[in-house]
């Protein structure tokens, strides 16, 4: 075999350095680090094949992981901890407890392969069973006609996860995400609400939820640690009922500063797998999506703005949403170019403009916007106008309801359905008697499916 140089930190019972040493073989300790932090900074110099880490691998998370990865291609990790070394078997590293003997470590340390996880790896199809169980089980999932619904979706969705997005400026898009959401729970399809906004979360806001359980945080975390399961991701949820309709929501930060806890890889784990659980993953991004800030060695590398990297880059469709206002409509334009030029991987983007109205357009305002747009060599074009209806929007807001709920008849509750081809027939308005704490109690947490399960996530 050829000669391997280790970089290695930490120390349990046996001295596992001295061993290799002793070895004499092609396996060499470079440096010993006191923690992670060094681990990385050491392996970034090129000089090491392999890392070796011994006791303390509470930080080796998946983000941790890849970061070495990008300068070594093996990673072994020893602890004393069943559970630890199952968590890492099944991020992918070769793992061992401190009997372990020297030529084991060193050809481990050589080949890079892996042990077996010790337990069943997520995302099996016995778990996706279990969570088709237990949506059914709260009421998301008709159990009898969920497949033959899948097959024969009416909407003009083709599934999967769509990303709405757009500049800055506060064009609507959260207002656009929610009640798409909700119009296509409303479909009979299984939808999933995520608020990746790592500016200002409003998903929450909006739908009356008055509990700031950061759902998108805890599954981040576990997916972090290996710990994401149908179990955690439908717990971290909170269902909320429209008509006799349901859809999940993971809701967002409710304060900005904890953005660093939306890591990409994690994100990225989390998309992959709730769509492959929902018919429909719908998720309001924040407006920025250019890089920003390195932290260096400190830590894996984060961004601010990875979390709406992550998601332009992972949807299967975007919408960009802008306002018709002079700044508005200019600022779309230069984001919608902007992403195409830094992001070329993101999928194809529906522009929809909101707020449509002629008191700032002028006459013919959809004519004047199209015309323009196409004059400046847009080459994707104007996929939806939706019109300004601020007392709608207010009154929804008011009430925590979505536009379904509080104006059912309205125009814009109708070009949003449109957006995901659902045809919105007007209906007779009817009086409501519930109140607005009545309307909130309907949005609970889905702790009663899984009470009794340990979590293994402590949010922060």
């Amino acid at each position: 075999m050829a000669r391997c140089t280790v970089i290695t930190s930490g120390r349990i019972a046996a001295d596992h350095v001295t061993a290799l040493e002793r070895l004499h073989g092609d396996v060499t300790i470079d440096r010993r680090c006191a923690d992670l932090a060094e681990v990385v900074a050491a392996a970034r110099t090129g000089r090491a094949d392999a890392v070796l880490i011994i006791g303390t691998t509470d930080e080796l998370t998946d983000s941790a992981i890849s970061e070495l990865h990008r300068d070594v291609s093996t990673i072994v990790a020893i602890s004393d901890l069943q559970s630890e070394r199952r968590r890492l078997a099944q991020l992918g590293l070769a793992t061992f407890d401190d009997d372990v003997t020297a030529p084991e470590l060193a050809d481990a340390l050589q080949s890079g392969q892996s042990r077996p996880p010790e337990g069943p790896r997520h995302g099996t199809g016995s778990d996706d069973a279990e969570f088709t169980a237990l949506m059914e089980a709260q009421g998301l999932v008709a159990p009898e006609d969920h497949e033959q619904d899948m097959m024969d979706s009416p909407t003009g969705f083709s599934g999967g996860v769509t990303a709405v997005w757009g500049p800055s400026g506060a064009p609507g898009r959260s207002t656009v995400a929610v009640n798409l959401t909700a119009e296509l729970a409303l479909s009979g399809r299984a939808v999933l609400l995520i608020d990746a906004d790592t500016y200002a979360a409003a998903a929450a806001t909006q739908l009356g939820l008055l509990e700031e359980s950061a759902g998108i945080a805890q599954v981040c975390r576990a997916a972090e640690f290996g710990n994401l399961d149908s179990e955690v991701l439908l717990r971290a949820t909170v269902g909320v009922d429209v008509a006799h309709a349901r859809f999940d929501v993971l809701t967002g930060l409710p304060r900005s500063h904890r953005w660093t806890e939306i890591r990409p890889r994690a994100l990225e784990k989390v998309l992959s797998m709730c769509r492959a659980r929902y018919d429909h993953v719908v998720v309001d991004c924040a407006s920025e999506f250019s890089a920003d800030q390195d932290w260096g060695y400190e830590q894996p590398t984060v961004q601010r703005n990875s979390a709406t990297q992550t998601v332009l880059s992972s949807a299967d469709q975007v919408l960009a949403v802008g306002s018709p206002d002079p700044v508005g409509f200019s600022r779309l334009i230069k984001a919608v170019q902007q992403l195409s030029e830094d992001l070329p991987q993101a999928p194809p983007t529906q522009v929809v403009v909101n707020k449509l109205r002629k008191d700032v357009v002028g006459r013919s305002p959809r004519r004047q916007l199209t015309d323009a747009w196409l004059e400046l060599g847009q080459q994707v074009p104007i996929a939806a106008f939706l019109p300004w209806e601020p007392a709608a929007c207010d009154s929804s807001l008011r009430a925590g309801q979505v536009l379904a709920e509080s104006a059912s008849d309205s125009s814009l509750r109708r070009q949003i359905a449109a957006l995901a081809g659902i045809e919105v027939r007007r209906r007779r308005r009817r009086s409501s008697g519930s109140s607005a704490s009545g309307r909130r109690s309907r949005r609970r947490r889905h702790s009663d499916a899984s009470a009794g399960v340990p979590g293994g996530i402590n949010e922060r």
